[in-house]
C-alpha cells in the first residue's frame, strides 16, 4: 500500500459567454449564466502517504512539510485538507500546464482536482458536481471573491451552459453544437499567451459597482446570444459578439485592459480577426481571437508573432475532472 498514488486531473477552461454573472454579487440578485468549455491544458495533482514520517507536505513553486494543518500556507490546499477532516501523514504535489493568474481558471481547477483526489486518498468517490460544488464553498471559506464558473466547467468538461439561480443553485445544461461547429471553433480561435500573470481578486472586487452590474446586464445578453450562435453553427457571428463583449469589458474597469493589451487587440483587429477577448478577469494571460479564414489565421499569426505573443495549441477535452489510483 505504501505505493499507491493518487492522481487527479483537471482540465482549464475558457469562458465563451456571461462572464463574470457567475460571481454571487450578481447571481444573487439576477441570477447568472455561463456558457464555457474545457481544453486539454491541465492542472494534475498527485496524493500519497509519506513514508518516514507523519507529516503534511505540500509540493509546488515551494515545498512546505509541518506537522500541523494551520501551519501550511498554500491556502487552497490547507483549506482542502482540512474540510477532508485530514490531519497528518499526506503529502500533496501540484503541476500545471499554465502559471496561475492566467485567466484559464487555474485556483477552480486546483481545488476541484484537490478535493477529488483528497476524497479518493479517502476510499470514497466525490462526484464532479459535489467536487464543483465543494471547490465553490473552499473558495468562499477562504473569502475569495470567486464565482461559480470556474470550479463547474472545470469539473464537468467539455461545452457546459451554467444556469445559476439567485439561491446559488446551479441548472447544467449541455448545450446542442455539432460536431462540425465544436471542430470549426478549434480551427478558426487562435489561444496567445500575453506572459503577463495578475491576481484577480482586484480586478475582481471593483465589479460590485452600480455601473459593472448595468454592463453584466448586457454582457449576460451577449453570452446567450454567443451560446445560439453555436447552436445554430454561426461563428462568425460569434467572433463579432467577442468585439462587442471586449468593449463593455473594457469599460468595466481600468485594470481590465492596458497599453500592450490593447496594442495586441488592435494588431489582431488589423489583421483581419473578427474580435477576441482576454481570458478570466482581465489585465493579462491569454487571448483569444476569432479568425473567419485560413488567410485571416495565417494574418493573425504572423502579426502576433512579430510582438512576440506565443500561440497555444489546443483541443476541446471532454472528460472533465477524474482521478485514478496507481498502484505501482
Amino acid at each position: 500500500m505504501r505505493s499507491r498514488i493518487i492522481l487527479s486531473r483537471v482540465p482549464f477552461r475558457l469562458p465563451l459567454g456571461g462572464g463574470s454573472t457567475d460571481l454571487p454579487s450578481y447571481y444573487e440578485k439576477y441570477g447568472g449564466f455561463i456558457f464555457a468549455t474545457t481544453i486539454n491544458l491541465y492542472m494534475d495533482v498527485l496524493i500519497k502517504e509519506p513514508i518516514v514520517d507523519d507529516y503534511i507536505h505540500m509540493q509546488y513553486m515551494k515545498y512546505e512539510f509541518e506537522s500541523s494543518i494551520e501551519n501550511i500556507k498554500h491556502t487552497i490546499g490547507r483549506e482542502a485538507i482540512r474540510m477532508n477532516g485530514i490531519t497528518n501523514k499526506i503529502l500533496v504535489s501540484f503541476t500545471a500546464d499554465t502559471p496561475s493568474g492566467t485567466g484559464l481558471g487555474s485556483s477552480g481547477a486546483c481545488s476541484v482536482a484537490l478535493l477529488k483526489g483528497l476524497s479518493r486518498f479517502k476510499g470514497r468517490e466525490l462526484s464532479n458536481t459535489e467536487a464543483a460544488e465543494q471547490s465553490f464553498r473552499l473558495t468562499q471559506n477562504l473569502g475569495l471573491p470567486d464565482g461559480k464558473q470556474d470550479p463547474y466547467a472545470c469539473a464537468l468538461g467539455g461545452f457546459v451552459v451554467l444556469d445559476i439561480q439567485k439561491n446559488g443553485t446551479v441548472v447544467v445544461r449541455r448545450p446542442a453544437i455539432s460536431p462540425e461547429t465544436a471542430r470549426m471553433f478549434v480551427r478558426n480561435t487562435l489561444l496567445f499567451y500575453t506572459g503577463i500573470r495578475r491576481n484577480s481578486k482586484p480586478l475582481l472586487t471593483t465589479q460590485n459597482t452600480r455601473q459593472a452590474m448595468e454592463l453584466k446586464h448586457r454582457i449576460k445578453d451577449i453570452g446567450k446570444k454567443v451560446h445560439a450562435s453555436f447552436c445554430a453553427g454561426d461563428l462568425d457571428a460569434f467572433g463579432r459578439l467577442l468585439d462587442e463583449h471586449w468593449l463593455l469589458k473594457k469599460s468595466m474597469s481600468s485594470g481590465m485592459s492596458s497599453d500592450w493589451l490593447n496594442e495586441i487587440y488592435a494588431a489582431a483587429k488589423k489583421a483581419g480577426a473578427l474580435g477576441g477577448k482576454i481570458m478570466g478577469a482581465g489585465g493579462g494571460g491569454y487571448f483569444m481571437f476569432y479568425c473567419p479564414t485560413p488567410v485571416i489565421r495565417s494574418a493573425v499569426r504572423d502579426a502576433l508573432r512579430r510582438i512576440n505573443l506565443r500561440e497555444v495549441r489546443y483541443a476541446i477535452d471532454t472528460k472533465g475532472a477524474r482521478t485514478k489510483v496507481l498502484d505501482l
